[in-house]
């Protein structure tokens, strides 16, 4: 398993665990407690450190499952959650904080994040709240998510570790604007939804296939009512995209998560990447897939197959949302 070492000298590993899927959320499912903790403790066995949650993961759910993993292995997991964008106040994000300690049955939290930035909120305040924890012991670093470069300015000066972004094959909007100011402002990127929620497992090579709770992104047409956007979505250059990715695939003997997760690895400034696994079975898939070593040029072949739709998807990187350009600001 590859390491990235954050400035105030965490190791993270280069494959990270995301916990939404155990959350019960709508897009996921529920999942069985046991099977998510067996999934955790498998992940920490197998070199995996870094694990991230939210307070909005199924209203604290996704915090409690973690909590019960890391009892009794506190040591090997480094703890990331997020506080949300509607509770961004310094009071707010001290009592925020306390409850996410709470849930995950922890005395501090290793990565506490904004999860989405929020203009009515002051940043100097939010980071202020979150200066008192660290100082108070109760997180040792922070980080941001889905901040563009505006936001990532107003906070660069913090020293804001992570910033948790959406990236994929498919979705490689931040290369415009938003990956090379985190490069300028010494943040490094932590990759979520790098298999696009299951599209670059080579499951679902049709809209057809995807199941109508997955429609949810801006990969979809808003005409299924499944997310929060009203645009035509991508449908229409996504799956011809995925059609010739699997053709590469065959071609090559790679599977689509290899090469997926191969391309996000050469990426420059990546931290993590942050993967969902409900199952073992899932986990070990996952790992596998990550640590497969695909030739350069393979991997330039897939980069060039998606540059079209870099091209064709505009500039705003905000999976969910098209109003106003987005909340990635």
């Amino acid at each position: 398993m590859q390491t990235y070492t954050l400035p105030n000298g965490m190791e993270i590993s280069g494959l990270s665990m995301g916990t939404w899927g155990f959350s019960g959320a709508a897009v996921w499912g529920k999942n069985d407690d046991d099977v998510s903790i067996r999934t955790i403790h498998e992940a920490m066995d197998l070199g995996i450190n870094l694990f991230d949650s939210a307070a909005r993961y199924g209203d604290g759910k996704a915090e409690e499952v973690l909590g019960l993993a890391i009892k009794d292995r506190r040591d090997k997991a480094l703890v990331a959650t997020k506080v949300y964008m509607g509770d961004l106040s310094y009071e707010s994000v001290l009592e925020q904080c306390e409850q996410s300690l709470s849930r995950l049955g922890t005395d501090y939290i290793d990565i506490y994040q904004i999860h989405w930035p929020n203009p009515k909120f002051p940043a100097d305040e939010t980071m202020r709240a979150f200066k008192k924890l660290k100082a108070d012991g109760k997180i040792r670093g922070f980080a941001v998510c889905n901040h563009g470069p505006k936001a990532m300015s107003e906070v660069a000066d913090s020293g804001v570790l992570l910033n948790q972004l959406p990236y994929s094959l498919i979705w490689r909007l931040i290369e415009h604007d938003v990956a090379p100011a985190c490069a300028e402002h010494k943040m490094a990127i932590w990759a979520y939804s790098p298999l696009a929620q299951g599209l670059l497992t080579g499951k679902y090579l049709r809209v057809e296939d995807v199941p109508m709770n997955r429609r949810s992104t801006r990969f979809y047409s808003g005409k299924w009512e499944q997310g929060r956007h009203n645009d035509d979505g991508f449908e229409s250059i996504v799956f011809p995209f995925l059609t010739e990715l699997d053709k590469a695939c065959a071609r090559t003997g790679y599977s689509m998560a290899e090469l997926a997760l191969a391309f996000l690895k050469t990426r420059p400034n990546m931290g993590s990447i942050l993967v969902g696994s409900r199952n073992p079975e899932q986990l070990r898939q996952n790992i596998k897939a990550y640590n497969a070593e695909i030739p350069a040029e393979i991997i330039s072949e897939i980069t060039k197959l998606s540059d079209s739709l870099l091209a064709q998807m505009g500039t705003n990187p905000d999976m969910w949302e098209n109003q106003n350009g987005g909340r990635m600001y």
